[in-house]
């Protein structure tokens, strides 16, 4: 979208002031404020300050052409590594009403700007009791 060169009429310095887009994906300055001010939020009032892993979920290269066609999947295959989740890290606590903290977010492209759906999931490092 452009710049403006805005100059000190009394010191003369000089800069440039970037148009922002208002995009995600396009513009590296715009994306990444959003990714951050995201990620503040994520850390300030979703998660709870205890330990946590990201698990991320890709799909074999054969199968992923389905999935650019059909994008309702997306939402599927993330209820489906939730389940995953949720009975893996319950297997192992013996109070059976316990279930792990999960936020879980969908990409569609990978480092190459190709189509690359996968999952990226930030999970407690354990379970939570009832009364949390």
């Amino acid at each position: 979208m452009g710049f403006a060169r805005v100059r000190c009429e009394e010191c003369g310095r000089e800069y440039l002031l970037v148009f922002s887009c208002k995009r995600r994906q396009f513009c590296p300055s715009c994306h990444q404020k959003r990714v951050i001010e995201y990620g503040e939020w994520v850390l300030t009032e979703v998660l709870k300050d205890l330990p946590h892993r990201q698990w991320v979920f890709s799909l074999p290269k054969r199968v992923r052409i389905y999935f650019m066609y059909h994008r309702k999947w997306l939402a599927k295959l993330s209820i489906c590594a939730w389940k995953v989740m949720n009975a893996y890290l319950r297997s192992v606590v013996s109070d059976k009403t316990a279930v792990p903290g999960a936020s879980i977010a969908v990409q569609t492209y990978g480092d190459f700007l190709n189509f690359h759906p996968h999952l990226h999931a930030i999970v407690s490092d354990g379970c939570f009791h009832n009364d949390g």
